[in-house]
């Protein structure tokens, strides 16, 4: 989920001040930005992060507050040389001409005087405030996705109800119509009523539903109780909704009433946003 949090620690020339921005991924992925953390720093802020967040696209940047005056940055010659040349030397095996721009940033050719570091404790303790600060806005996003998915579902299974008493009355419907049609063809011959039953049994058997209808009602209680749980669900939600996908279709293909057909076509548009939502979750 999205989430945008600040912190900071220490005073005076001291103080640390952290940004982390979160975007939704299907992995966890961590880029800093800014100030240069000790690799000890930075291995504790990935664990830390790794336990918290456990997925994301997660942007962190450290500034160290008047940085101008304890860090000088100077071009990074030797690095841009070092690219430079690289790149050339692609180009001439491979015939393959690449721009700077296409492999590194401006950030990556600056270099900063290393000779100041940072206190670790501070560090981290600015980056765990950043983070909870990141986590109430995740939660506040959470709870309105919490809502949505259940409306969701909720007017899903009002679809399914109203196809399910469509297509109960087909046999009815289909028995007074075939035994309208054939009363004409007969004009004053009698009717098989024997005969008339199979055709309708035949029909009404071919359109039955029954089976998707209560699939789809257990997906839906299952899906209910899935979005519930204090633990990651995203995954098995996606594939219950493959499956009311499935059974979705196969109504519609089953029954040839056209009210029925209306309420399938309804049902996947709220299928796809509801799937759209559940990519949020872990």
């Amino acid at each position: 989920m999205t989430g945008f949090g600040r912190g900071f620690a220490g005073r005076g020339k001291k103080r640390i001040d952290v940004e982390i921005r979160s975007v939704n991924s299907r992995f966890l992925e961590i880029k800093f930005r800014g100030f240069s953390l000790e690799p000890e720093v930075e291995l504790e802020t990935r664990k830390i992060m790794g336990t918290l967040i456990q997925r994301g696209n997660i942007h962190i940047r450290i500034e160290l507050n008047n940085n101008q005056d304890t860090q000088k940055i100077n071009f990074n010659k030797d690095r841009f040389e070092s690219i430079q040349s690289i790149l050339k030397n692609i180009y001439v095996s491979y015939g393959q001409r690449l721009n700077l721009s296409e492999v590194i940033s401006t950030h990556d050719l600056l270099k900063t005087d290393e000779s100041y570091s940072i206190d670790q404790k501070t560090a981290i303790k600015a980056i765990n405030s950043a983070i909870e600060q990141l986590n109430e806005m995740r939660v506040k996003e959470g709870e309105i996705i919490y809502a949505d998915i259940l409306k969701r579902v909720d007017f899903l299974e009002f679809m399914l109800k109203d196809a399910e008493k469509i297509s109960e009355q087909y046999k009815t419907e289909k028995q007074l119509n075939l035994e309208n049609k054939i009363s004409e063809l007969l004009d004053d011959e009698t009717l098989d009523k024997s005969r008339l039953i199979q055709e309708v049994a035949y029909y009404s058997e071919r359109s039955d539903v029954t089976e998707e209808l209560v699939r789809c009602k257990s997906h839906f209680e299952q899906l209910k109780n899935y979005v519930n749980r204090d633990e990651p669900v995203g995954k098995r939600m996606s594939f219950l909704l493959q499956e009311i996908g499935r059974e979705i279709n196969t109504i519609g293909s089953k029954s040839p009433q056209t009210e029925v057909t209306i309420k399938v076509v309804e049902m996947k548009g709220e299928l796809e946003k509801l799937r759209e939502q559940i990519q949020n979750l872990l």
